[in-house]
């Protein structure tokens, strides 16, 4: 995804433009919507069963999560071992995730086994019970996961930056605890999975060594009625919070060295020419080894370990997120100088050289993106995800090579209120 840059020393190889494939999806004659992407001679696929339905669709915190991460625990006549096993004797892997609005199983295997492989992930999908005594196996692997994550400065800035930016009924500021695992059920699983684990529903991508003929035959497995409902997100309108507060948000821990410091931000749905205006102008600030936060910040003052910017998907829009690692004793410094660096986007002209740099960054990292067998698969998930045009990709070079000084500064303008940005340091604040 190009939406997110992180910190590696920028290709300054110019592409202009290059032959962005197609990247194009369909629905056959039962309904089922699929994409395909055959790459021949390589003997590997990949295959994604992707649900529409994600952790906003969920009771309890943590449902939706563990829902899919046991999905292949067992059930009546199998055990895990016994799932996972066979999985494993085919040469395959498995794994899943489960985000906002979506959720996923992807399975790796040889093109030769790649039948018999979706054969048996659809009927242990079927089949699952979930077994209450991995249900109980499950639960502190789990909370220890949680409780490792609790002791990070970054996990507490990025959590109290959510939760009080858009409020903790929010599905974006809502985080789960220890004591919601507590209240979990094997039941809940079970009804997470009749409700929102339906392959009916489901659309099944599939890239690699695979072709029509293998297609033909995995959609038919992927499916056995002709009732297949047509795959869509639903993305539900969600109220923001308006009272963001003035002062920054300090959150204090103890026996740590380091202090995190987190700015964010929604920003709601914009046009394609203004998403790579934003991109641009996000690349600038802080997405990349070459941007002023990293160079002012980290290169020349020293004070932070790393720095960065990047946008998160949101609902009806994108989260800013500006947020870095630092001694304790500089936080206060660099929270204060990232604010002086966006200030001086919004009444300074960048110079020629400097957006020309940042535009030959994203053009290779672009160009990068298509790289490889696989990577046309996760753009279509791309652009369903983020409801663009089929043609967004075509079309980015074009647009990015268009951009001036000018618009960046109009874009800053627009998004650099100090005040519309939520802060917050984490960390042995003093």
């Amino acid at each position: 995804m190009i939406d997110s840059h992180r910190n590696f020393a920028p290709d300054i190889r110019k592409i202009s433009q290059f032959a962005v494939p197609d990247i194009d999806w369909k629905i056959n004659q039962n309904g089922q919507s699929y994409y395909h992407h055959y790459t021949p001679e390589i003997g590997v696929v990949i295959m994604v069963l992707w649900f529409p339905k994600g952790i906003i669709n969920q009771n309890k915190n943590f449902q939706c999560t563990a829902s899919f991460e046991m999905l292949f625990s067992g059930s009546e006549t199998k055990t895990e071992k016994e799932i996972i096993g066979y999985i494993d004797h085919l040469g395959a892997s498995i794994s899943t995730e489960s985000s906002v609005l979506t959720s996923s199983i992807t399975i790796r295997s040889t093109t030769e086994k790649a039948k018999m492989v979706l054969k048996w992930i659809i009927d242990n999908i079927n089949d699952a019970t979930y077994p209450q005594d991995e249900f109980l196996n499950y639960l502190p692997v789990k909370k220890a996961s949680i409780e490792r994550k609790m002791q990070s400065p970054n996990y507490w800035a990025d959590r109290i930056a959510k939760e009080n930016y858009y409020g903790k009924n929010n599905i974006l500021g809502t985080f789960g605890d220890i004591a919601d695992l507590s209240q979990l059920t094997r039941e809940d699983l079970n009804q997470f999975k009749q409700q929102h684990i339906r392959l009916l529903e489901s659309m099944f991508l599939i890239s690699g060594d695979c072709d029509e003929s293998l297609l033909n035959d995995l959609l038919a497995i992927q499916y056995t009625e002709n009732n297949h409902s047509t795959f869509k997100i639903e993305t539900p309108l969600t109220a923001l919070n308006t009272e963001i507060p003035e002062s920054t948000l300090v959150h204090s821990m103890e026996n740590v060295s380091q202090a995190s410091m987190c700015l964010l931000k929604h920003l709601p749905p914009v046009e394609e020419e203004e998403i790579h205006k934003l991109t641009l102008l996000n690349l600038v600030l802080g997405g990349y080894f070459g941007s002023r936060l990293m160079q002012e910040l980290r290169e020349k003052r020293g004070l932070t370990y790393g720095i960065n910017s990047h946008f998160r998907p949101a609902l009806n829009g994108r989260t800013w997120i500006i947020s870095g690692e630092m001694n304790s004793e500089n936080a206060t410094l660099a929270l204060s100088l990232t604010f002086e660096i966006m200030e001086t986007l919004t009444n300074q002209l960048i110079s020629n050289d400097e957006l020309e740099k940042a535009k030959s960054y994203f053009s290779g990292q672009f160009r990068a993106g298509f790289d490889g067998p696989f990577s046309n698969m996760h753009k279509c998930q791309h652009l369903i995800l983020r409801d663009h045009t089929k043609n967004y990709f075509k079309n980015t070079l074009t647009h990015i090579w268009n951009i001036t000084p000018e618009d960046v500064l109009i874009t800053a303008k627009s998004v650099f209120q100090k005040n519309t940005f939520i802060k917050v340091i984490a960390g042995n604040i003093s």
